[in-house]
């Protein structure tokens, strides 16, 4: 092809739809090379990550396998022990030597071992008892500080748009005051009231951190790396409403399922096995022993001598004379009969714990299903209708302040609540010691304003 001839019409019509793919795809190539966005925080990996990081879990499972240990070392039987003596005596050139070898055994014969074994074995399952409380506990105070970040989160955004909507209605209160449609006490009143907005954001943004840092120290984490739901979803408090109402007996179950009770039960158990050992430690343990002898006599003048050699076998038995072990029995007993009594005492508080949790939590649903219907999409619309009516001057600016502020303190509100439905629902699941939900706070989306 001569240099200034022109490409053939083949070969630019497939240049240009080859560019043309190319810009077609290249987009979507970039975009599926980016990363995905972090899905915000959930109470469930919330609680996860706290129970992960909690050092009072550690504490707690550290003393699970303490107590698994011990729980191993009372089924050892008394180690025997191995003794060696020699006795040696002479008279009138005559020489007596033994030596004697044996081994002595002592013998539980009271039933001391298992008595042992079974208060070690209740105390070992008090400790997985235990262990299951903290969690309860962790679950309930991530649960709480979880609810105060995210409704802290949602002021602090409500604040914002409360100022840049000040910002705005400055703007309109100056064109209008320039064109004489505005008086000047209105305008002082809305740079008044856009200061008292100011001071409510500063105050709402000091909380939203405040909330950050005390949920990031359950978690093992920065404060500002974690990415939270915009708004607390209110579909897992209706989720969780139906069952708490349709709960015959919530008494009974926090009787089978509360770790505190199954822990105080354990330990009063473990202590009737202790007042058990005390008593039969009083029963004396024999100790036997076999070995062997060997005897040697000689008789020095003569030059001669003899050799003996035989076996010992014996049986040694204490005499409770002096230390009958009285004061270590009624100790044990008494040490029984108090933990029978913490544990009455501790069903009696967990009774009164359901019967309160329970009712809060209905409280706090009645007063969500009163606000609920006046809130939403429509009422996110109404104010935006609301702003643009004053930007037109089609109403006056105390119709317009008392609009952002209903808006204001009604989404405010409910945010406050659907945290408190939260923190109730997470009291009430620790005091019967079973979840409401399946999970929890499964996750939000951010409201549409």
């Amino acid at each position: 092809m001569h240099p200034h001839q022109s490409p053939p019409r083949t070969t630019l019509v497939a240049g240009l739809a080859l560019l043309a793919i190319t810009a077609g795809t290249w987009p979507r190539v970039l975009r599926s090379q980016q990363p995905p966005s972090p899905a915000p925080l959930t109470l469930a990996a919330a609680r996860a990550a706290a129970r992960r990081a909690s050092p009072d879990l550690r504490a707690a499972r550290e003393a699970v396998a303490a107590a698994a240990a011990r729980e191993r070392q009372s089924a050892a039987l008394p180690n025997p022990t191995l003794a060696y003596g020699r006795e040696q005596t002479s008279r009138a050139g005559r020489t007596n030597a033994q030596d004697i070898g044996q081994l002595e055994q002592p013998l539980e014969v009271g039933g001391q071992r298992a008595a042992r074994r079974d208060a070690a074995r209740l105390r070992r399952d008090a400790a997985e008892a235990r262990l299951a409380a903290a969690e309860a506990q962790l679950d309930f105070d991530v649960a709480r500080s979880y609810a105060a970040a995210v409704a802290a989160e949602r002021r602090a955004t409500l604040a914002e748009q409360a100022a840049g909507a000040f910002t705005d209605a400055e703007r309109v209160s100056d064109r209008r005051l320039a064109a004489g449609d505005l008086s000047g006490y209105a305008a002082r009143r809305l740079r008044l009231e856009a200061a008292r907005y100011a001071s409510l954001r500063a105050e709402a943004a000091l909380a939203r951190r405040t909330t950050r840092v005390a949920l990031a120290s359950l978690l093992g984490a920065q404060a500002d790396s974690l990415l939270l739901p915009a708004v607390l979803p209110d579909s897992a408090t209706e989720a969780g409403r139906s069952r708490t109402l349709a709960e015959a007996s919530l008494r009974d179950l926090a009787l089978r399922s509360r770790p505190e009770l199954r822990a105080s039960a354990l330990e009063a158990a473990a202590a009737a096995a202790d007042a058990r050992l005390a008593a039969r430690e009083r029963i004396p343990s024999p100790t036997l022993s076999a070995g062997v002898k060997r005897e040697r006599v000689a008789d020095g003048g003569e030059g001669s001598g003899a050799t003996f050699s035989g076996f010992v076998a014996g049986l040694s038995v204490p005499l409770p004379l002096f230390d009958r072990r009285r004061g270590a029995v009624q100790a044990a007993a008494a040490e029984t009969r108090r933990r029978q009594a913490e544990a009455d005492a501790l069903r009696v508080r967990v009774a009164r714990e359901v019967d309160e949790a329970a009712e809060s939590v209905r409280a706090i649903d009645v007063q969500l299903e009163a606000l609920r219907p006046q809130l939403g999409d429509q009422t996110r619309a109404a104010m935006r209708a609301v702003q643009a009516a004053y930007s037109e001057g089609e109403i006056t600016l105390v119709e317009w302040l008392d609009a952002v502020r209903a808006y204001q303190e009604a989404e405010s509100t409910y945010a406050t609540l659907l945290a408190e439905a939260v923190v109730r629902r997470a009291a009430l699941e620790r005091a019967i010691g079973a979840s409401l939900t399946a999970d929890g706070v499964s996750g939000a989306s951010a409201p549409k304003d």
